[in-house]
């Protein structure tokens, strides 16, 4: 089985981390460059993806 240690970030760690606008975050996740998961109403993105955005 392959763990990861891959850190899940809330919408607005995400934002503050990669200084990102919240509708940015949105577009990026839409347009499928960011890895996300969607717990109840919330989203939350994995950093490894963020540093790829961040690139």
């Amino acid at each position: 089985m392959k763990t990861t240690n891959n850190k899940w970030l809330s919408s607005k760690e995400a934002i503050n981390y990669a200084k990102l606008r919240s509708c940015d975050l949105m577009h990026y996740r839409i347009q499928g460059k960011l890895k996300f998961e969607k717990r109840g109403n919330a989203y939350f993105y994995t950093k490894d993806s963020i540093d790829d955005i961040k690139k």
